[in-house]
Parts: C-alpha cells; structure tokens; sequence
C-alpha cells in the first residue's frame, strides 16, 4: 500500500508531466511532397553529405550563400536557432537530426570558406553540415528536387548563349540572386514533409515536427 507522501509524490510528478507536455508545441500536419532525388555534396569537413549519409534520420535543408549580405545572415541565425532548439531535446553527439545548408554559389564556398562561416554562426559541425555541389547538380537538386526559386539575373542575360551560359557558372553568385529562404523538412525516407518560414512561429513548428519525426519515423 503507497503512503501518503508517496500518492503526493506520484500526483506531484503527473502533474508535473502534464504542465511539461502542455508547454509544447504540437506538431504541425505533415505532407508528402515528393522524394528529394539522390544527391552527394561535400560539407564543410571535407566530408562527403548527402541522400546515403542522411538516410533514416529527419533532416532540414536551406540554401545560402556565405557573400550574401541581406537574407543569408538572418537565415543563418534561423538555422542556429533550429540547432539550439534540437540539442535542448536530443542527445549528441550522434544527433538523430541534421541541418543541411546548400550554397550556392559553389566557385566562392569552399569547405574552408564554409567552415568559416559555420563558426562564424555556431554552426555544430555535428549536426549543421554546410555543403557545395558542382554547380549544375546544385541548381539542379534547389530547383528541380527541392523545388525552390534560383534565378541570376546574369544567367538570365546568358540564355541562348550556351558559352556565355556556361561562363557565368565558373563566376561568383551575385549577391542581388533571388533564392529560397525557407526551411524544408525532410523524413528519413528522403520525402519532402513540410516548407516553414525563418519566423519564430513556423521555427517553433519546425522543431516540433522533428521532434516527432525522431520519435514516429513511419510517420
């Protein structure tokens, strides 16, 4: 028979795992927006990333450029957050989620150069990998497989010209390129679950929806 310290002990901690359970964000309805097609980039360890090293385990894509002044900085710190939020509730250092930043512009970031900008943001090489691909299977994965905008106006002026076009590839990314700045979300079947925005709402969604797929990974 329990005591009277030990029925308050037991209600204490029910109550307890009520108030925890409660603070937490629901997940949000995940989607199945297609498979994310074979890929194999190089992070900023030099290490090969991509569609075999990420498999079985969720994982969030976004693309950058480490010379982009205006919207790479603020998706970085997004990115960062992101990380912070998973090792409150993950144990490392063999995270069951990574962080997946493609650039692109591949002539500029380099592993070196990637991993500079890693440790300039908090980057957790553990968990944040920074990647850069060979320009067309770049472009070709942003748009094609993720379905993301990536436009130069430079490549643009280029169409028609297939020298020109293959030109402006070996050159830098231009910094007014237009390109995603949101968050995707993949399970560990490499199919595209859910799009979120960098704000502090969809962040909160975000880390919910990883959350859950760590713990329903046939979810």
């Amino acid at each position: 028979m329990k005591t009277t310290v030990q029925v308050r002990l037991l209600a204490l901690a029910a109550m307890l795992l009520m108030v925890l359970t409660g603070c937490q964000t629901p997940p949000p309805e995940l989607q199945d927006i297609g498979q994310v097609p074979e890929f194999s980039f190089t992070d900023q360890s030099g290490q090969a990333l991509g569609t075999k090293e990420l498999a079985g385990k969720p994982w969030v894509a976004n693309f950058l450029f480490t010379s982009c002044p205006t919207a790479c900085p603020p998706l970085a710190k997004a990115t960062a957050q992101i990380q912070n939020s998973v090792k409150s509730w993950a144990d490392g250092p063999q995270y069951p989620v990574k962080l997946v930043s493609i650039s692109i512009d591949p002539v500029t970031d380099t592993p070196e150069r990637l991993a500079e900008f890693g440790k300039e943001h908090g980057a957790d090489p553990k968990m944040w990998h920074l990647v850069r691909g060979e320009y067309d299977a770049m472009e070709k994965l942003v748009t094609d497989g993720f379905m993301m905008p990536l436009m130069r106006k430079d490549m643009v002026e280029a169409i028609g010209d297939k020298t020109a076009i293959e030109d402006v590839k070996n050159r830098p990314t231009p910094v007014d390129t237009a390109h995603s700045i949101s968050f995707v979300l993949v399970d560990g079947k490499g199919r595209i679950r859910g799009i979120f925005r960098k704000d502090d709402e969809d962040l909160k969604l975000l880390d919910a929806a990883l959350r859950h797929l760590v713990n329903n990974p046939d979810a």
